[in-house]
Formats: C-alpha cells, sequence, structure tokens
C-alpha cells in the first residue's frame, strides 16, 4: 500500500496537467469562421506575423452576391458584427476573444470573392515592433511587415518609406548587405536616374532577397522587400 499511494497521487497529477494543457490549447486556438453555403475555399497562411501580431489567413470564392454573404454573416453573428465599405470591399468585423475576425468581400462575375483574416490582438502593454531584426536607413518608415511562419524558409515581406531614392536606397542596402555576407546578383542595378528599380541579393546559406523600389511623385520612395 505505501507504493501504490505514491503511484495513485502521480497518475492522478498527470492527469490534472493534461487537462490544464487541453485548456491552455482551448483558451488559445483559433476561432473557426463558417463559410457560406456553396463555398470553395482554401488556406493562404496557417500561421503568419502580421505587423507583429499573430494571424492566420483563408480565402474563398462563392456564386452568391456580396449582398447575400453579409446577410448570411449578419445572421450568424447577430448584433456582434460591423460592416464597412472601403472603396469596393466590404468587410465584415468581429471580435471573437483574444482574437478579431475580419472577412473582406469582393464582388466577381456574379458571385463573391472573399478573404478570412484572424489576428490575435495584443495583450495589456504589448506594443508590437514593425521591421525588428532588419536594417533599414535612418528616416525609413515601416509601413507593414509580414512574416509566413508556416513556409521553410518563414519568407518576410517588409514594406518601407523614406526620401531617398531608388540608387541611394540600394546603395544603402548593398553595403549593409555586403558586410553580412550578402552578394548582389549579376545584372542587378539601379542607375541614379531610376524612379523605378529592382536590386536582388543572394547570401551563401541560400537566402535571396528582392527590393523593389518605386520613387512617387513626390520625393517619397516605397520598397517592398521579400525575403526568403
Amino acid at each position: 500500500m505505501n507504493i501504490e499511494r505514491p503511484r495513485k497521487r502521480s497518475v492522478r497529477a498527470l492527469a490534472m496537467l493534461a487537462a490544464l494543457l487541453v485548456l491552455g490549447t482551448k483558451a488559445h486556438a483559433w476561432p473557426t469562421v463558417p463559410l457560406p453555403p456553396d463555398s470553395r475555399g482554401e488556406l493562404v497562411s496557417s500561421h503568419m506575423k502580421y505587423n507583429g501580431l499573430d494571424m492566420r489567413a483563408s480565402k474563398f470564392s462563392v456564386p452568391a452576391a456580396v449582398e447575400d454573404v453579409v446577410a448570411f454573416y449578419a445572421a450568424k453573428w447577430p448584433g456582434r458584427h460591423v460592416v464597412d465599405k472601403v472603396g469596393d470591399k466590404t468587410i465584415v468585423g468581429r471580435a471573437d476573444g483574444a482574437h478579431y475576425v475580419t472577412v473582406e468581400l469582393t464582388s466577381s462575375g456574379g458571385g463573391t470573392d472573399g478573404t478570412i483574416g484572424i489576428i490575435r490582438l495584443p495583450r495589456d502593454g504589448e506594443v508590437p515592433e514593425l521591421g525588428k531584426g532588419f536594417y533599414v536607413p535612418a528616416g525609413t518608415e515601416v509601413l507593414s511587415d509580414i512574416v509566413h511562419l508556416d513556409t521553410p524558409n518563414q519568407t518576410r515581406t517588409l514594406v518601407l518609406s523614406n526620401g531617398l531614392s531608388p540608387y541611394v536606397n540600394q546603395l544603402h542596402y548593398a553595403r549593409h548587405l555586403r558586410g553580412n555576407g550578402w552578394k548582389a546578383s549579376r545584372g542587378s542595378a539601379c542607375r541614379p536616374s531610376e524612379r523605378e528599380c529592382v536590386a536582388s541579393f543572394e547570401h551563401p546559406s541560400g537566402g535571396r532577397m528582392l527590393l523593389t523600389m518605386t520613387r512617387g511623385d513626390g520625393i517619397e520612395t516605397t520598397t517592398v522587400v521579400n525575403v526568403e
């Protein structure tokens, strides 16, 4: 009996721990978003970092009109959703515990294309840091930062803006990246007078980086960076 009691206590403790783990998993699980009848959907990303916050995304198409899709979600989420118009898009949104769900709808050939985004809301005191760990020239604003955590190389896409020309931006990146083992790809170069150009770099480890730089009508240059 003296041997069995500790063993029973051990089994009971393991059972309690397992229950806590299950509860914790449910508390942090992604919410489920219903699809309208006759929809065809696919997963875009099971886990990404969107501007520093955890997110997942999927898309679907359905033969129903946008108004009918909005009515479908209004019936599923009565009194717990909002509807906004942004240009030609209709966006249905709702809070779901620690997450916020958006369903972006666009009319397409008599039917509707939809994109579902589920984002984990910031915790108290949490301030996401855009561009963390990525070099940017002084005076550069990071407009967006997306990391796909479900890809082998964790593909990252950043959108940057500054007052430097595409040529000067390229010089900054080439100098910095060279110090970290990156080399410019053959034939990749921006000319001083160009308002739009593409610069690509490769790393001995197999990494690739593509920078697409565009000078707007003013003095701002927008740079889209893709890192693999």
